[in-house]
């Protein structure tokens, strides 16, 4: 874990290569009708599994416009992959994967340029970091919740996801800061921001 988050040779080959894996992967599994409804195909459908592969993208970078740059490469070329297995086998039509492509991945693939800048300082041992890691934390801390409303009322529909996010939170605190303090921060933001997400909507009901 501690190679993962930190001392990976994220080079442009790597990069490249690990988005055409990320990509075809999940491309493949959209198209095992077993998988349907299921943990297995929420990674294309939302984004807490995208959000650790950006994690990983980010803090093997040696500067904040390298993790840019190269965590928008990855997403602008794994998400064509998902929808270019998906066409070629017949799964999805080409307007249709252009219709989701655009709407949904493409504006977030510019995302990540801001994303991926800013993102890069979630592994400096202090406070800034601390709570750049607790707020993309939260992130997966409320798809997280989302999920496990969905457990709750489908059981047990999505509750490897609703635990991965668990997980997932759990772990890159852990691994990405390395003080008690920071990872109490860290901590503390996510949590913060997820229960005051979660209030916000129920008062006002909203759906998350």
């Amino acid at each position: 874990m501690d190679r993962l988050f930190g001392k990976l040779k994220m080079n442009w080959l790597a990069v490249v290569l690990f988005a055409i894996v990320a990509g075809i992967y999940t491309g493949i599994v959209m198209l095992v009708p077993a998988f349907n409804h299921t943990s297995l195909q929420d990674i294309g459908v939302s984004y807490e599994v995208w959000v650790l592969l950006a994690i990983i993208v980010v803090v093997n970078c040696e500067k904040p416009v390298e993790a840019m740059l190269k965590c928008f490469v990855f997403f602008l070329i794994s998400q064509p992959l998902v929808y270019a297995v998906e066409v070629a086998c017949g799964h999805l039509s080409f307007d249709l994967a252009m219709n989701y492509y655009t709407k949904i991945w493409l504006p977030m693939t510019f995302l990540t340029l801001p994303g991926g800048f800013v993102a890069f300082f979630a592994k400096k041992e202090n406070t800034f970091g601390q709570v750049v890691l607790g707020i993309g934390n939260a992130i997966v801390s409320l798809m997280g919740v989302n999920y496990a409303l969905e457990v709750v009322s489908d059981f047990p529909h999505h509750l490897l996801t609703t635990v991965f996010c668990a997980v997932e939170v759990v772990v890159t605190t852990l691994c990405i800061q390395k003080s008690l303090h920071g990872r109490i921060i860290a901590f503390a933001t996510t949590v913060i921001l997820t229960v005051s997400v979660v209030v916000f909507a129920l008062v006002n009901g909203l759906q998350l």
